[in-house]
C-alpha cells in the first residue's frame, strides 16, 4: 500500500480489519490496525460515503449498559469484495 496515501491505507485497514473479522467491535478494529477509536469513528462515515458501502453495526442486545456491538459490510459499494481482499486483505500490507 506504499503507493496510497497515509488516508487512504488506513481506510483499507478500517476496511480489511472489518471483511477479516468475525463480528469486530470498534476495539477489535483499533487493536488490529492500530487506529485510535475516534479516528475509526470518523473514518467509518467517510468510508460509507467514499466507497458507497453499507457498514453496520449490530447492537448487541444483551448489554444494556452502553453500546455495544460489532461491525458488518453487508454491501461493498464500488469496491470490489474479492479484488480487495487479495489487494488489501489479511497478510498483504
Amino acid at each position: 500500500m506504499a503507493s496510497l496515501s497515509k488516508e487512504a491505507q488506513r481506510k483499507y485497514r478500517i476496511i480489511a480489519a472489518i471483511a477479516n473479522n468475525n463480528s469486530p467491535s470498534i476495539q477489535d478494529i483499533a487493536n488490529r490496525t492500530e487506529i485510535p477509536v475516534s479516528t475509526i469513528k470518523r473514518m467509518l462515515g467517510q468510508i460509507r460515503a467514499d466507497f458507497d458501502m453499507n457498514i453496520r453495526f449490530i447492537a448487541d442486545t444483551d448489554n444494556m449498559r452502553g453500546r455495544t456491538g460489532f461491525y458488518h459490510i453487508t454491501h461493498w459499494g464500488v469496491l470490489d469484495r474479492s479484488e480487495f481482499l487479495v489487494r488489501h486483505g489479511e497478510g498483504s500490507e
